[in-house]
């Protein structure tokens, strides 16, 4: 087994949940190897991705904006039309290998990514700890095009 630098964690929300608290979220399963995370998203079918909220956090990060970790952060904020599943699974990727940015801090500053369902794109973003990184030609792999960050 290959181990990842830190933990991370897979939390989804029900598309018609309207309670936002944190005990509405499940948490799916804490990733701590490369082989769990290939295993981990070669198992979630696309067709779930375009359907329910998920999110991949650092261990110990909740998936809401309110948490310590994201309170003084923002995200970078991406409308994705095609090849979802594929655009989650190498953010994913990319995101536990420590490959998102090439800026050590600001791969740091990541805290996770979620990806979001609308009724023809989903919306991926990828959360920081700060407000100081807001360039997202910073972020590799997505397209800086239409990308917007947002405080959290």
């Amino acid at each position: 087994m290959h181990p990842l630098s830190e933990k991370w964690v897979l939390w989804a929300h029900l598309p018609h949940d309207t309670d936002w608290s944190i005990q509405s979220y499940i948490s799916i399963m804490t990733v701590t190897y490369v082989e769990e995370i290939l295993a981990l998203m070669h198992t979630l079918p696309d067709s779930l991705l375009s359907t329910c909220m998920f999110f991949c956090m650092k261990e110990h990060v909740n998936p809401v904006w309110e948490d310590p970790a994201n309170k003084q952060g923002g995200c970078f904020s991406y409308k994705i039309t095609q090849s979802i599943g594929d655009c989650w699974r190498n953010v994913s990727y990319s995101m536990v290998g420590k490959t998102l940015s090439k800026e050590k801090a600001i791969q740091e500053a990541i805290t996770g990514i979620s990806i979001s369902p609308k009724k023809n794109f989903c919306i991926l973003k990828v959360w920081l700890s700060s407000c100081a990184y807001q360039d997202a030609s910073k972020i590799t792999y997505l397209k800086p095009n239409g990308c917007i960050f947002k405080k959290h």
